[in-house]
């Protein structure tokens, strides 16, 4: 009996020989290779849907659309504001907003207003002249549209509506710094100062209305 167990032993066991240690020539189990395959088809087909099917978002547009809702939730209630002059001063009243609106300003527009609004390439946004603004909602109006023949290029699409209310409501509160590096345009001209909370919806006619 124990010829034969280690006869049967001795079958069971490579020719291979590492530091006096033996090894059994025990084949993986099909379950195992069925797993192994298993997970490299899965792999490739991930990577295939994952990564170039039309059907499953890109990472970018995952944080993209991320963003997006994030900023829904943010501005929502900006959204739903009517356009007026009372909403813009809603915002400069709340410091969250115009921090936001500070934000986007030195990410998107210091390259032509400078780094507080003195003007550079664009005009100085710290005094109390304009050129295409004639009233206070009319800011967020440049911002979306543009102006000068695209020298102000549009923001709509780069912007959805609430970025673009919080930043013309920065740019307005920046009104009466008259920074001394601001750069002056021959065609601005002085518009009446912007209304108050006080005033009701849109500024009535004599206060700070359209000049």
């Amino acid at each position: 009996m124990a010829d034969s167990n280690k006869t049967q032993e001795k079958d069971v066991l490579t020719d291979h020989l590492y530091d006096g240690i033996l090894e059994y020539d025990n084949p993986t189990p099909g379950w195992w290779h069925m797993i192994f395959f298993g997970t490299i088809i899965f792999s490739v087909m991930y990577a295939l849907v994952y990564h170039f099917s039309p059907m499953v978002p890109s990472h970018e547009q995952r944080v993209e659309a991320a963003l997006r809702r994030e900023m829904e939730q943010k501005f929502g209630q900006i959204a739903k504001m009517p356009d007026s002059n009372e909403k813009y001063l809603t915002i400069m009243a709340n410091p969250d907003w115009l921090e936001a609106g500070k934000r986007i300003f030195q990410s998107k527009c210091v390259i032509c207003h400078g780094p507080n609004g003195e003007g550079f390439v664009g005009p100085n946004l710290t005094d109390d002249k304009y050129k295409n603004v004639r009233e206070l909602k009319d800011i967020f109006r440049v911002i979306r549209d543009g102006a000068g023949n695209g020298q102000m290029p549009a923001q709509n699409t780069l912007l959805n509506s609430g970025q673009m209310s919080v930043v013309a409501a920065y740019v307005a509160s920046l009104r009466g710094k008259n920074l001394p590096s601001g750069k002056e345009l021959p065609e601005e001209v002085p518009i009446d100062p912007w209304p108050t909370l006080e005033s009701t919806g849109d500024a009535p006619a004599g206060e700070g209305g359209a000049g």
